[in-house]
């Protein structure tokens, strides 16, 4: 059995489809059918069957799949951690972040770029479940997050920083001149808001609820610099982590008082997991900047 063959074979079985998966692979249809075949017999069980034009797992196949995943994490983490030892930085770094690290990660990835040029860096934005999820399924290295909620193993958190949600509006606004707003008066204004999904979201429905009001939504986005963009017009108001605003020089943070608006940020990695020396080096980095 060959590392090789076993990267046919999970990428077979996430397209399902024979002739993409080779082509995903950069080999032949019949390369990649032939070696699925060896590990197949090797396997005494076939991993595949043909339904008309459908290709399907056996339950030998989703068996084997889950084996197959380890196997390659496995490699690629003792490649990683010989390239760790011989500090040569090198691999590739995935860092998930939410939000309201949009520009504040974009100083350090700049900077790891530069300094390790054998470091692949990918970066991907998204909502906190998503994220996590990638986490555990070892598609991620570590997630930027900010959370109201206990995180449990088998994360591993980093605390970074405290941010408070601060009302945002354009500088030209008519609210731009106050520097504090009581929570219950905003119930009254235009709001643009993160979609629901967006843990900043959550947690101020959650106070919405808790002081029973019913707020005026009128837009809401999962675009946040769409929904900056927006708020910079000069008409609407939003709700966010005043970190996020770092970069809209446009934007006037309002203090909103009456409610507890502090929240903690985080970087998450998996526990007991290899943790690459990039990811270290990271953390150390964006703590600085903070």
């Amino acid at each position: 059995m060959e590392i090789y063959q076993l990267q046919y074979f999970i990428k077979t079985a996430e397209v399902l489809h024979f002739t993409k998966a080779a082509e995903l692979c950069f080999v032949t249809q019949s390369g990649l059918s032939q070696q699925i075949k060896k590990l197949e017999e090797e396997l005494g069980m076939p991993l595949f069957v043909r339904i008309g034009k459908k290709v399907q797992l056996t339950e030998a196949g989703s068996v084997f799949l889950i084996h197959a995943k380890q196997v390659i994490e496995s490699v690629q983490s003792s490649k990683q951690a010989i390239d760790d030892l011989n500090e040569m930085i090198g691999g590739e770094l995935r860092i998930g972040v939410t939000y309201i690290f949009g520009l504040l990660v974009l100083p350090i990835v700049n900077l790891f770029a530069r300094t390790y040029p054998n470091l692949k860096i990918v970066v991907e934005y998204g909502t906190t479940e998503p994220m996590q999820k990638k986490l555990l399924n070892n598609e991620l290295d570590l997630v930027l997050l900010i959370s109201s909620y206990e995180i449990e193993e088998p994360f591993h958190k980093v605390p970074l920083f405290t941010s408070d949600l601060v009302m945002a509006v354009a500088k030209s606004h008519e609210l731009a001149s106050l520097d504090t707003i009581a929570f219950k008066e905003i119930e009254n204004l235009p709001l643009i808001l993160p979609a629901r999904g967006f843990n900043s979201r959550e947690f101020l429905d959650e106070l919405f609820i808790k002081n029973n009001m019913k707020p005026r939504v009128s837009i809401e986005l999962n675009a946040i610099h769409a929904l900056f963009r927006l708020v910079e017009g000069g008409h609407w108001a939003t709700v966010v982590t005043e970190k996020a605003l770092k970069g809209w020089d446009n934007l006037k943070a309002i203090q909103i008082t009456g409610v507890a608006t502090k929240r903690d940020s985080f970087m998450l990695t998996i526990g007991g997991a290899y943790q690459k020396k990039a990811v270290k080096l990271f953390v150390e980095e964006f703590r600085k900047s903070m």
